[in-house]
């Protein structure tokens, strides 16, 4: 974080300078240079076959700073704005670069870029349009095709994340919010477009489908990041309606005795999901019965079971 020791506010300005991001933007293929590629009609860097992947993780550390501090990429100094666009492009071609360069990314590789895409996406609403709107980094972030387990999981928590940035703590024990909060039409644009870029995987275009496939998995991390991502949703006033209107969610939170989920986590956090419905603005919408229903989980609380009859125990 920008504000906290070591990472204090200098020492992050100091790292979004012009200078120190030119030289990782050049290392990671964001640069412009006469000995280049050629790309969208420009002449960039190939990245740094040694420091091209560490400079790639460095800017995306860069990222989360900003989404901490406004200030570090859009500076009320003069050319400020001319440092963020600079810093915008430069990552944009960054990440082509390395999917270019990667063209068959292993794993780890394959995590980097959605770290590196994720932060990047969460650093500004111009970041998250970026992205958006470019096929090929969507592709890269989103896509759950022949993803072993511990990528599906990193992708969706991206996607919840990207959507409901967390909470940090500062040094001094205090909540730090972050500033990059995407609109509620940009969150679901995202959601939506996780459907999109999956649609081979016989979900067409409904991403509360996909999730709450995800939600039932066996795999336990996969499980938790997909209920990050439907809270995440649920805390949204129009993303809660979409959710309730898919057939089977509201069964989904509700019947907890034929529930797969045996964690604790797993069941906070299926909890948790209700809570953000209660909380959000889609409540005063919701049928009596509905809402009543909802807050008997709230109240029975998270780890509720349903008392067996003695005499049926004993049977």
């Amino acid at each position: 974080m920008s504000n906290t020791l070591p990472m204090h506010a200098k020492r992050s300005k100091w790292l979004c300078s012009g200078p120190i991001l030119k030289v990782l933007l050049n290392m990671a293929g964001g640069g412009i240079e006469n000995d280049g590629e050629e790309m969208n009609g420009e002449i960039t860097t190939n990245p740094d076959p040694i420091l091209g992947g560490p400079a790639l993780r460095l800017l995306s550390c860069l990222c989360r700073l900003a989404q901490r501090d406004e200030s570090l990429f859009s500076s009320q100094e003069e050319g400020g704005s001319a440092h963020s666009r600079h810093l915008l492009v430069g990552f944009h071609r960054a990440l082509h670069s390395f999917i270019y360069c990667n063209p068959r990314n292993s794993e780890l590789e394959r995590l980097a870029l959605v770290d590196a895409i994720s932060s990047f996406a969460s650093s500004s609403p111009d970041a998250m349009t970026i992205v958006l709107d470019d096929p090929v980094l969507r592709e890269g972030w989103l896509s759950l095709s022949v993803a072993q387990s511990k990528l599906k999981a990193v992708v969706l928590q991206s996607v919840a994340n990207a959507i409901d940035p967390p909470k940090e703590v500062d040094a001094n024990g205090d909540c730090v919010l972050p500033w990059s909060v995407p609109s509620n039409q940009i969150a679901m644009k995202l959601f939506n477009a996780l459907s999109v870029v999956n649609e081979s995987g016989g979900f067409g275009d409904d991403a509360t489908k996909l999730v709450l496939t995800n939600a039932i998995s066996p795999f336990v991390e996969i499980r938790l990041s997909s209920y990050a991502l439907l809270k995440a949703i649920a805390k949204r006033g129009e993303g809660a309606q979409i959710l309730l209107s898919h057939a089977g969610f509201f069964e989904f939170l509700t019947q907890r005795e034929t529930s797969a989920e045996t964690t604790k986590e797993g069941r906070e956090a299926k909890h948790d999901i209700v809570i953000a419905i209660l909380n959000s603005d889609a409540r005063g919408l919701l049928a009596d019965d509905t809402v009543k229903k909802l807050e008997d989980i709230v109240r029975q609380g998270p780890h509720y079971v349903k008392a067996v009859p003695w005499e049926l125990a004993t049977e």
